[in-house]
């Protein structure tokens, strides 16, 4: 009887796990947003439009008051490039006058997308947390 619940038990734990996706920017095409707080937007490979714009990431962060007073893209908003090598993405805001690609470490699996926070930082820093996101 032991041995019967024991491989019931085991089945269950290998069934239940799955294996991570292999990261493609075909895989990642598309809108993702954060799973928990769902207010951090990440575009891939599109554009505002929907229409194509390889190797690039639109963050959209929501907005803040700024201490002048003005309504401002969140830290981390903006138009990125990037590149995959297995389970890192390397990043780089478009915006910004340098040519620094920084890693972060990234995961794919359930239809679900895991990776460092780079657009919660101030740019080139090292990641803090790990955020899961959903596809829209």
């Amino acid at each position: 009887m032991r041995l019967l619940v024991y491989s019931i038990v085991c089945l269950f734990s290998f069934t239940a796990c799955t294996k991570p996706e292999s990261v493609t920017p075909d895989a990642l095409t598309g809108v993702w947003i954060e799973e928990t707080a769902r207010q951090d937007t990440l575009l891939f490979n599109i554009d505002q439009s929907g229409k194509p714009l390889p190797n690039t990431l639109l963050v959209r962060r929501g907005k803040e008051v700024n201490q002048g007073g003005s309504l401002v893209p969140k830290l981390g908003s903006g138009l990125y490039q990037y590149s995959l090598l297995n389970n890192r993405i390397s990043v780089r805001n478009m915006f910004s006058s340098s040519s620094q690609l920084t890693d972060y470490w990234i995961e794919q699996s359930d239809k679900k997308l895991m990776m460092d926070n780079f657009f919660e930082l101030a740019p080139n820093q090292p990641a803090t947390v790990t955020r899961t996101l959903v596809r829209l």
